[in-house]
């Protein structure tokens, strides 16, 4: 099982749009995904759970995760299961790097899925650096902007100082990208001529598509099959998996 964190320092990147529209399109390939709402804000719950808003959460996971069985769900896709987001989740509940190690190890002698993507809130507090510390790969979308080339030190900087053992791949890819752009277009040739950032080839474009998917809680997808954004979405997903197969 590939285990992939959607994570970034900055809001407003499309992190858990990016998580949502991975996991549908990473199904279409065939495989089997499992989502993991690690963000207290639960954002990325409502697009998938058919569950009733009572019933067991991450939360649960992380109190029992011998039980972690019990807190999947089935999603509303085929080949899409769920741990549900709790807005009670609190930093203070996790104690260790190795509380999603725990979980994921459970989740690895199940034997089920082919990836689990887990998306997170936008600070690397103990959360997500526990997220961040059981993945194979650290998935970082950046917006075109003035801000992003110091959000991609910070995130650089952060994962330097992790020990060694919980640090994962790093990849990073952007979003909301309007090929018209000029701003846009010199921003992308400098992050990648004169920086080192490991960048993805796929870029995600902007479109009001995504924007009325998300208003519907539905993968792009499954709203505009035919568009520009979820052709880049399959675009990533088959990206992901022959980096995967390397």
């Amino acid at each position: 099982m590939n285990t992939y964190v959607i994570g970034n320092l900055k809001g407003g990147t499309g992190k858990t749009t990016s998580a949502v529209n991975l996991a549908y399109s990473l199904s279409l390939f065939g495989k089997r995904v499992l989502v993991i709402d690690a963000d207290p804000q639960t954002n990325l719950t409502p697009f998938y759970t058919k569950a009733n808003q009572n019933g067991m959460t991450i939360l649960d996971a992380l109190s029992a995760p011998g039980k972690v069985k019990r807190c999947i769900y089935r999603g509303r896709y085929p080949g899409i299961d769920i741990i549900k987001g709790d807005p009670a989740l609190r930093e203070a509940d996790v104690t260790s790097k190795g509380w999603m190690i725990c979980v994921l190890e459970q989740l690895l002698e199940m034997g089920t899925y082919d990836i689990c993507i887990i998306d997170t809130r936008p600070a690397f507090e103990n959360i997500a650096v526990s997220a961040i510390a059981a993945a194979d790969v650290l998935l970082t979308p950046v917006c075109l902007d003035k801000f992003c080339r110091d959000n991609l030190a910070l995130v650089e900087d952060f994962l330097e100082q992790l020990p060694e053992q919980y640090r994962p791949e790093w990849k990073v890819f952007a979003t909301k990208v309007d090929a018209h752009r000029r701003s846009q277009r010199t921003i992308y040739k400098d992050l990648l001529t004169k920086h080192d950032y490991p960048f993805l080839d796929t870029c995600i474009s902007r479109s009001a598509d995504i924007d009325n998917a998300l208003d519907l809680y539905k993968p792009v997808m499954k709203h505009r099959r035919k568009s520009q954004t979820s052709k880049d979405y399959m675009d990533l997903a088959k990206e992901l998996l022959e980096h995967g197969e390397e």
